[in-house]
């Protein structure tokens, strides 16, 4: 079974019968309470763009943070949370090089949230979710019906 999940720099954009909703824990477009007074009933998921930043997941893309900083977070922000509970949104074209920089500092890889704007809602192997679609509104993801340290947090 998979979900849904909807985010944007604007909640009222958002869907307001979305259950599954995204947002930013910290930078210029910080969020989260704007988005859980809006959406009470919603599961929501923490984006970090910053590697100091605690959060269910850390952006890595240009202007936020790198392959690198990837794996600083995993191993000093969030150090008391297991790789296996955190993930990192990136491109699918910067998924490998985000990757490489777990396996060559020799730390366990985390749960991958891959961006691929195809229209297409699969999510690849390897990955508990992908963003398929998006407009000037919001951008829609497809879910797993099981996202370690989402669904258990």
């Amino acid at each position: 079974m998979t979900r849904i999940m909807y985010d944007a720099v604007t909640p009222s954009n958002i869907p307001g019968d979305a259950t599954m909703i995204a947002g930013y824990a910290d930078g210029l477009f910080a969020n989260i309470p704007e988005i859980k007074h809006r959406f009470p009933q919603a599961t929501v998921v923490s984006i970090a763009v910053r590697p100091t930043t605690p959060a269910q997941v850390l952006d890595v893309e240009p202007g936020d943070a790198t392959p690198a900083d990837a794996v600083e977070w995993c191993t000093k922000t969030m150090a008391s949370t297991s790789n296996k509970e955190l993930t990192v949104y990136c491109s699918s074209s910067a998924w490998p090089s985000v990757r490489s920089a777990f396996q060559s500092a020799h730390v366990t890889e985390p749960n991958y949230w891959i961006a691929h704007y195809d229209g297409d809602p699969s999510i690849p192997s390897g990955a508990v979710a992908k963003q398929y679609a998006s407009n000037n509104d919001f951008d829609t993801s497809v879910v797993t019906g099981n996202w370690p340290g989402v669904d258990s947090a």
